[in-house]
């Protein structure tokens, strides 16, 4: 796409992107598609409770953290953490993005190993058309499923809770995709996984309840403790138990969602001695505590500008 001389957001933009400069819910699955002006910036210093999704299609955007900053070009793909800082916008006059802030799936930590540019910030570029192509169209289709679920300012709100929730789930599908795009693209350019890691991996996510020590994990990889957590640092770009941690949360809101145990059965059942430790870190990971996670996506919503 070639870069408009003298580009101004419309006004259906311009609001949007207004509305869009709120911090998004944690809790919430919120897509978009924008082609931004000069004045583009957001910035939120603590960052939010979802992960974050962003892709250039054309023109140039940055993200800085501290005193580091990423050019972004057609082609590169961004993956931030929860609480991770943001302070992205456009640099010169253009910038078009697909985005999604969003809450994994379980099993995406397995494969979710995409090296670091900054801390909390994982990057990718895509350079062969088959692959930027592909994800494009995937950012376009999971946007459409997206709208279909009837919450677009221009949508249809009469959708029954099943279509909804079937277009959120064609919509994390689309994610899905994009994700797996950029780990085929770096797995070509690089080596893959090592063996131990990937086996650690498994073992954690499969069952991420049970109770995990670095010694137990080593004993499993038949390598050293120290080795152990160097190579799983330095291949997924976070600790051992830090995503052990992340993948009970993710399993606490599940089960918030889908059933009505209690706090002190679900922190039980998802690995964690206390229900009161499962509170505090659940607060910190998703900005709210689990009653009124559970009290959220018992209405759900999805939205996206």
């Amino acid at each position: 796409m070639t870069e408009p001389a003298d580009f101004e957001h419309d006004l259906a933009t311009q609001v949007l992107i207004e509305l869009y400069s709120e911090i998004p819910p944690p809790s919430k699955l919120v897509t978009g598609h924008f082609h931004s002006g000069g004045d583009y910036r957001v910035v939120r210093p603590d960052g939010v409770g979802s992960w974050y999704l962003l892709y250039t299609a054309s023109g140039t955007g940055r993200y800085v953290i501290g005193q580091n900053t990423l050019t972004l070009r057609h082609g590169d793909v961004v993956l931030v953490s929860p609480g991770t800082p943001h302070d992205y916008g456009t640099v010169g006059t253009y910038w078009e993005s697909w985005w999604a802030h969003f809450q994994p799936r379980r099993e995406w930590h397995s494969w979710l190993s995409l090296p670091q540019a900054m801390p909390g910030l994982s990057y990718v570029r895509l350079t062969r058309s088959s692959e930027t192509d592909r994800v494009v169209s995937a950012f376009d289709r999971l946007h459409r499923d997206a709208q279909r679920a009837g919450l677009s300012p221009t949508g249809d709100t009469e959708l029954h809770l099943l279509e909804k929730s079937v277009a959120t789930e064609l919509t994390m599908n689309g994610i899905e995709q994009v994700l797996l795009t950029a780990v085929a693209s770096l797995r070509r350019e690089t080596q893959q996984l090592d063996a131990r890691v990937h086996l650690v991996l498994e073992a954690i996510t499969a069952d991420p309840a049970r109770p995990h020590t670095l010694t137990s994990l080593a004993g499993l990889a038949q390598v050293s403790v120290s080795r152990l957590a160097h190579l799983f640092k330095e291949q997924v770009g976070d600790s051992i138990m830090n995503v052990v941690l992340a993948l009970r949360l993710q399993r606490a809101a599940e089960l918030l969602g889908a059933t009505d145990m209690s706090v002190v059965q679900i922190a039980a059942a998802v690995g964690f001695d206390s229900p009161h430790y499962l509170s505090r870190q659940f607060g910190r990971r998703y900005g709210m505590s689990p009653t009124a996670h559970r009290a959220a996506v018992r209405k759900p919503e999805l939205e996206l500008y």
